[in-house]
Parts: structure tokens; sequence; C-alpha cells
């Protein structure tokens, strides 16, 4: 199995994973301190400030107002939205997967399910556009008992390059797996 395109897949998406004798483990999406702070937090902080610096007023200042507050009201959007797609990246990404030795090992709470050429029935994917300039992608394996496994989520500024690295991750499992030579 072909780990380096995997690793350097899971690093564009920011999605942590370790490598354990011959697999790899997938795990939740890697905290990015700087991309937090520059994506979520000064936005919020701006558009706070701003919306504090108008409500306290400086006596003349009264430069079109209504563009100013909207300008704040972006901001503190802006930044609960990059909240709102982090949330929905760990969310998809937050039980350890543990590709190796033909098999896909789902580890949760309740119990770890095993998947491999006799279990996987199907394979989906959805690939869906946030806003305007985001997707998100998802992989899912159904089992035999009709389960849904979320396996992997992820978004892209790109709609084709979630759409190719869908499909890639979906290769990279047939072939993991056995389902495709």
């Amino acid at each position: 199995m072909n780990l380096s395109v995997l690793e350097s897949k899971l690093n564009r998406h920011k999605i942590s994973f370790s490598k354990e004798n011959e697999g790899i483990i997938i795990g939740k999406a890697k905290n990015d301190p700087i991309s937090y702070i520059g994506l979520v937090i000064l936005p919020i902080v701006f558009g706070i400030g701003i919306i504090i610096f108008l409500f306290f007023g400086v006596n003349g200042f009264r430069i079109e107002m209504a563009h100013i507050s909207a300008a704040a009201l972006f901001l503190i959007g802006l930044g609960s939205f990059n909240q709102w797609k982090r949330k929905r990246k760990r969310l998809a990404n937050s039980f350890p997967k543990v590709f190796k030795d033909n098999k896909i090992i789902i580890q949760t709470p309740e119990q770890d399910f095993q998947l491999d050429k006799n279990s996987i029935v199907d394979i989906r994917i959805s690939n869906k556009p946030l806003d305007k300039e985001n997707y998100e992608g998802n992989l899912f394996i159904i089992d035999n008992e009709n389960r849904i496994h979320h396996i992997l989520g992820f978004h892209d500024e790109n709609e084709k390059y979630v759409e190719d690295d869908l499909k890639w991750f979906v290769d990279f499992i047939l072939k993991q797996t056995g389902l495709k030579k």
C-alpha cells in the first residue's frame, strides 16, 4: 500500500495520523493554533472591538456608520463560520481508523468495527458546497449489516480537489481492503 501519497493528502487536509508497524492510524483533525487564531479569534475580536468602539463612540466620528456596522458583523460572521467548519471537520474525523492487514478497524467507544472485503457492501462519497467558495467532502463505508461508517471528512476551496481526493481515497480503500487488485 502506498502510504506516502496517503500521508500527503492527509497532511494537506490537516487530518492527523500516525504510522504503526505496517499500517496507519487516522485520527482527529489536527489542531492548528495559527489558523484558529487568524481565521476564528481575530475576526471575532475585531468585529466585537468595532461594535464596542461604535457603541461608546467618539464625538464627531459619524462616517458611514452603516458600512462600519456591516463590516463588524461580517467579521463576526466570518469567524463564526470558520469555527463551524472546524467543528464539522473535527466531528467527521472523531474516531480512530486503523488501516492495516487488508482491513480497516474503526475504533468507537462502544465497539471496534473491522471492515474488509467480506464486510464492505458499498463505499459512498458526498461532495457538497458549504458556501460559494468552500466544499465539504465525506467518505462513508456501508457494511453488510447496513451500518454507515464515516471514514473521512474534509473541506477545501476547490470543488475539483475535493472530488479528486474523494476518488483517490475510494480507490485507496478498495486496494487496501482487497476489493480491487
